[in-house]
């Protein structure tokens, strides 16, 4: 088997072949060595769109979700949706026990939370996350709790004991 040898860096490293289909499309070639492998002309005009693709993406606005399955009560100091039971309009609170569309008993943790500044604000989604004893964390829509999340978010300061 082939393998390549990496000697940029203080410590040598070695990584397996590339793929055969970069040497039949023509985009890299070994040198008359036979070991020493270099791109050719089409190998680094796809290299160069491939970085001014990859400058495009990255330059998108984007947002950031917490980690969705953490285990963990959402935060009294962040905004949230208040989730209402859709029979009653009754409030369901963190912590509150639920039945998931399975029928297993689990505690409602809160909305997913996504932020479009790098994570310096947090804003509630309407995915509801829940744990389950034997299963871990979920993520159901909360019609699937018998539930809906009302529109707009209450900030922190604004809620109050229930």
């Amino acid at each position: 088997m082939r393998y390549l040898v990496d000697r940029s860096g203080k410590f040598r490293s070695y990584l397996g072949a590339p793929p055969p289909e970069l040497f039949t499309v023509g985009l890299l070639r070994y040198r008359g060595d036979g070991v020493s492998l270099e791109l050719t002309s089409a190998g680094s005009t796809a290299l160069d769109a491939y970085l001014e693709h990859k400058a495009a993406l990255d330059a998108l606005p984007y947002t950031l979700t917490r980690n969705p399955l953490r285990e963990e009560l959402h935060r009294a100091d962040e905004p949230i949706r208040i989730l209402r039971e859709t029979a009653t309009g009754r409030e369901i609170t963190p912590g509150a026990t639920l039945t998931d569309p399975s029928g297993h008993q689990v505690t409602y943790l809160g909305p997913t939370m996504s932020s479009d500044d790098c994570g310096a604000t947090w804003r509630p989604t309407f995915t509801a996350r829940v744990s389950c004893p034997d299963h871990g964390a979920w993520l159901y829509p909360p019609a699937a709790l018998g539930a809906v999340y009302d529109a707009e978010p209450v900030a922190p300061d604004a809620q109050g004991p229930q």
